[in-house]
């Protein structure tokens, strides 16, 4: 019975300092990992999903997404630079919480603001694993 008590608590406190590791560990955009999720003030203006699991930089509407190669993250002073297509470029700070985004096509140029969150592989991993409650058998 001791053997099984002790067993407990060691898991327990793996499982503890696995969850303030993670708590604590503040996510960067510099870090190359996981999911971005870009959310724009302006409904009207596309999402942004910045895909480092696929190296995609992916700009969505209702009606269509268009996939871009993702560029290597620049650091720019405070801040981080992504780079994509023939004139698109996302500005903004290493924890990806607000973004400027300008795709610049001939001599117009279209500026959306938002707000990103990040995505680890884990909880990537634990998506794609759940099963919807209707199609379980």
């Amino acid at each position: 019975m001791k053997s099984g008590m002790r067993a407990m608590i060691a898991i327990s406190v793996l499982i503890t300092a696995r969850l303030v590791a993670t708590a604590t560990a503040a996510p960067a955009i510099t870090d190359a990992s996981g999911q971005w999720f870009c959310q724009p003030d302006d409904p009207h203006h596309p999402q942004i999903q910045i895909d480092f699991v696929e190296d995609a930089y992916r700009r969505c509407d209702q009606h269509i997404c268009s996939i871009y190669a993702l560029s290597p993250v620049e650091s720019v002073g405070d801040n981080i630079r992504i780079t994509f297509g023939d004139g698109g470029v996302l500005n903004a700070p290493v924890n990806g919480a607000r973004y400027t985004e300008t795709v610049t096509v001939g001599d117009t140029s279209i500026v959306s603001r938002g707000v990103c969150e990040f995505r680890s592989l884990d909880d990537l991993y634990i998506e794609s694993t759940q099963v919807p409650e209707r199609a379980r058998l």
